[in-house]
């Protein structure tokens, strides 16, 4: 026990981590973790995810990449929260009313301090339930998905523009990796675009389902669409697509998708910059969804508004790509993804610095 809480401070600090909590309940089963990286800039809200981890440590390490990686998406999006994400282990086609009400419980003993959502394992209904014990929960409402597709497609639409200068869709060869909530309606959204239209995913079912719904779409392997010629290759499966192995095998001008943490690490970033591949930083162009689910917290629901607010998706590309061509002319490590970084972070440290002044409390 000793062993594993010092192994959990040393990741906590090699991040700067605020806070992780552990809770489990014997009657129902859960074992959940929810990882609070920083409260700089408002409370932690980042989604439950449910899944059947090999290890508890796998776990843990996944709740921690996932909770800063919320921090960084808020901060880049403008929005006054702070990262955060939880883990709930086991088999996502397992679970019963009592063991969600139970984590709604948990959830709302933090306080405030970490609002939950709708993530990889979790639908709409268990957000419902949830919600019946704790208050610190959005995306009731609002299913974040088309959001995040609909920010994807304008983010694709700047990476164009500043690669083509042009940022029509008509005839632009576009790879879509996973069929999910967001990689589907990108696909609906890039055909009623002109888009031609590449897709994968590994359940065969939802193939087919495609195949019916949309004839135009080519379909190809899982292994294959990483060599697929075209002009975008868009991941909106999970993470890590973008690695040693596949970097070799890419056959585009374009890294623009709905996935979380695209690149296995920053070496990645810098070898597609120094191959002439425009990455758009993952947690930027994918923020559409968690713009959606914070207004609906603050109780903005209309949806012309927080369409009008995602399309801005666009222009923070455009302000990073010229961020990074100008990181270009001073340092040897440069990409996309580290102007991001640096784009989120000034935020942070502009308001971390504020809070030092003493406010009472009114």
């Amino acid at each position: 026990m000793q062993l594993l809480q010092s192994f959990t401070f040393d990741l906590m600090q090699e991040d700067d981590f605020e806070e992780v909590v552990f809770f489990q309940d014997k009657n129902t089963g859960l074992k959940a973790i929810v990882a609070i990286h920083s409260t700089i800039l408002g409370p932690a809200l980042g989604g439950t995810r449910f899944w059947e981890y090999e290890t508890e440590l796998d776990a843990l390490k996944d709740a921690m990449r996932l909770a800063k990686a919320m921090t960084m998406k808020a901060a880049g999006a403008g929005l006054n929260l702070g990262g955060g994400k939880a883990v709930i282990i086991g088999n996502p086609k397992i679970k019963d009313e009592a063991l969600l009400r139970v984590y709604g419980r948990f959830i709302q003993s933090l306080g405030g301090r970490y609002i939950t959502a709708e993530d990889v394992g979790t639908t709409l209904d268990d957000i419902r339930i949830i919600a019946e014990e704790t208050k610190f929960v959005t995306g009731v409402k609002l299913d974040p998905s088309p959001f995040t597709a609909y920010g994807v497609f304008h983010g694709i639409k700047a990476c164009l523009d500043h690669v083509f200068g042009d940022s029509s869709l008509d005839g632009v060869r576009v790879a879509v990796q996973g069929l999910g909530k967001v990689g589907g309606e990108l696909v609906r959204l890039l055909l009623e675009a002109g888009a031609e239209v590449i897709v994968t995913d590994i359940d065969e079912e939802k193939i087919g389902e495609f195949k019916e719904r949309f004839r135009e779409i080519e379909i190809v392997e899982p292994s294959e669409i990483f060599s697929v010629k075209c002009d975008v290759f868009s991941p909106c499966a999970l993470g890590g697509v973008i690695n040693d192995a596949t970097i070799k095998m890419l056959n585009c001008k374009i890294i623009a998708g709905g996935a979380n943490n695209q690149l296995e690490s920053d070496k990645h970033g810098d070898i597609l910059a120094r191959k002439g591949i425009l990455y758009a930083p993952d947690y930027i162009i994918n923020a559409g969804g968690l713009i959606a689910v914070c207004r609906e917290y603050e109780g903005i629901t209309d949806k012309e508004k927080l369409l009008k607010e995602i399309e801005k998706i666009g222009e923070r590309l455009k302000k990073i790509f010229r961020m990074s061509e100008e990181m270009a002319k001073t340092t040897r490590h440069y990409s996309t993804a580290r102007a991001a970084d640096a784009f989120a972070m000034e935020r942070i440290e502009k308001i971390r610095y504020l809070k030092r002044i003493y406010q009472p409390s009114l």
